[in-house]
């Protein structure tokens, strides 16, 4: 087994520092975005829990089209991203439930989860952004949760924007680091 420092070395090699993830995720928001101006917060549901699910998906096709090297097969932090997928799932099912009361709250409680799950990046990439990252997102989650209508604007779109910010900060601090 490799040492913590070569396995976050690996990855983050290996996810160009997890800036695609980062930038998928900030379009998915964003499609959830204009899904919610044009058909209503179900159908932003939809296109958020779709888009989420390309992420790792489209994660791959970028690390193999930057020709990123593989993971090798002892990296056991390889196993922590996954499992830091899980509470996703019930940050969804969470959001689902709460979506026929209130859309507003229902995305503020999914972005909080999103920003918590960032945590376990900085430990993954080894990269102390994902604490600003997660802290940005936990925080815009909990503005709206408590005050939705402080904005003239939906969660998802500035969720979005912010990860679409950070994934552009972390692909730049990747792209240092690698050459």
């Amino acid at each position: 087994m490799i040492d913590i420092g070569q396995a976050q070395d690996e990855l983050r090699a290996a996810y160009q520092g997890g800036a695609p993830g980062v930038f998928i995720s900030g379009l998915a928001w964003l499609a959830a975005d204009v899904a919610w101006y044009v058909a209503g917060s179900f159908y932003a549901f939809i296109a958020l829990f779709i888009g989420g699910a390309l992420i790792f998906p489209l994660t791959l096709v970028i690390e193999r089209l930057l020709r990123a090297p593989r993971i090798s097969k002892d990296n056991g932090l390889h196993k922590l991203g996954l499992e830091a997928t899980f509470p996703l799932f019930a940050g969804l099912l969470i959001a689902f439930g709460l979506l026929p009361w209130s859309a507003n709250f229902a995305f503020a409680a999914l972005a909080i989860v999103v920003g918590a799950r960032y945590f376990a990046f900085a430990t993954l990439y080894r990269e102390r952004v994902y604490w600003l990252l997660g802290s940005a997102i936990f925080l815009i989650g909990t503005g709206f949760a408590v005050q939705a209508d402080a904005l003239p604007v939906h969660v998802t779109l500035v969720v979005g924007s912010a990860e679409l910010l950070f994934a552009a900060l972390l692909f730049t601090r990747w792209n240092a680091a690698a050459a």
